[in-house]
């Protein structure tokens, strides 16, 4: 999954997570610091939108993350 080297920290931290039906997730724990950081609360419910003919993220990936990586449930949507 290609993303901007700021996601891909939040990914890897465990910040940012994916739901199964490719949506993102966003860890109760995150608490922005800067106004900046807020924009992160928008990313929460969204869907993900891969340019036409790239898949979605596995199953098994998703689901490993999930359980490896990322903090807490997710906001409420």
């Amino acid at each position: 999954m290609a993303l901007c080297a700021l996601h891909h920290r939040l990914l890897d931290r465990g910040v940012l997570g994916l739901t199964v039906q490719g949506r993102v997730r966003v860890s109760e724990a995150y608490s922005a610091r800067t106004e900046a950081g807020r924009g992160v609360y928008d990313l929460h419910d969204r869907e993900l939108r891969p340019r036409p003919g790239t898949p979605l993220p596995a199953e098994v990936h998703v689901a490993w993350h999930s359980r490896e990586v990322f903090k807490g449930t997710g906001l409420a949507a």
